[in-house]
């Protein structure tokens, strides 16, 4: 764990994931001992004596999004997509938090970024779509009694309250619009463990919702100078997954019940499509 906040976020039609990718990032990561990763984690360059495996064949499309309306008005290009999404974001979550907490540069690329890292580590935070925030992770106990201080919970009920407050089909309208942006910044990863964007935000909202139910208060270790989770199976688990044991059982549920919800209204065809 670190001793700086670091959480995850639900920004744009990805903010749930965003909320749960914008937050998590923002906070906690940083408090808790993990190996970080760059914009191209998962990937390798192979030597030139290597043998060149054969390409695999494209994989079948489980969740594709509707094709954009024809007549709708157009979108910009991804490396101009900024004011546009600024502006969206502002009207689905307020315009105080949304200017107070993220990077208004390259949105849609650090948001494609963040959600693809959450079950693995966690983005560096140069890559990151949200600004670093004060606070200090909560430790309470210490020597062998060391857990996490449960008022630590508190600190994500701005979070909580934001993603509650969200009208999820209106939501899930914003990222059907804006999808194509999204699938191109995805495309621009290089070798994303899915083609399609879509289905890689299904995968990884299931990941967060296979989350482990834990008792609290959680035991912690501190070795060195990070503090890590004493039990070793919750340490292995990916940046997403400890941001989701970090917020608290009760604020978890909430989050992940916003999760199923969006699940629904993006692994379905919208009304009259």
């Amino acid at each position: 764990m670190m001793t700086r906040a670091a959480w995850i976020g639900v920004v744009l039609g990805i903010a749930v994931l965003g909320a749960a990718g914008w937050w998590m990032y923002g906070r906690e990561t940083d408090d808790l001992g993990m190996a970080q990763s760059d914009m191209t984690a998962g990937t390798a360059t192979p030597d030139a004596d290597d043998p060149v495996a054969e390409p695999e064949s494209e994989p079948a499309i489980a969740h594709p999004m509707p094709e954009p309306e024809a007549g709708g008005p157009a979108l910009p290009e991804l490396e101009n997509s900024d004011a546009e999404a600024m502006n969206e974001l502002r009207a689905l979550f307020g315009a105080a938090p949304v200017e107070a907490l993220l990077i208004p540069r390259e949105i849609v690329r650090r948001i494609v970024l963040a959600v693809d890292s959450l079950d693995r580590e966690p983005l560096p935070m140069w890559l990151r779509p949200v600004r670093r925030t004060s606070g200090v992770f909560g430790v309470a106990g210490e020597g062998e009694s060391l857990h996490i201080d449960p008022a630590n919970a508190s600190r994500y009920d701005a979070l909580v309250k934001m993603v509650d407050s969200v009208d999820m089909q209106k939501l899930a309208a914003a990222y059907r619009r804006y999808y194509p942006l999204f699938q191109d910044a995805y495309d621009r990863l290089g070798n994303p463990r899915a083609r399609y964007f879509n289905d890689r935000v299904i995968d990884i909202i299931d990941h967060l919702l296979a989350t482990p139910v834990v008792a609290e208060p959680i035991p912690l270790v501190r070795p060195k100078v990070l503090y890590l989770f004493a039990d070793p199976e919750l340490e292995q688990r990916s940046s997403g997954q400890k941001a989701m044991l970090r917020m608290g059982r009760d604020n978890a549920a909430r989050l992940q019940a916003r999760l199923r919800e969006f699940r629904s209204a993006i692994s379905q065809k919208p009304p009259g499509r």
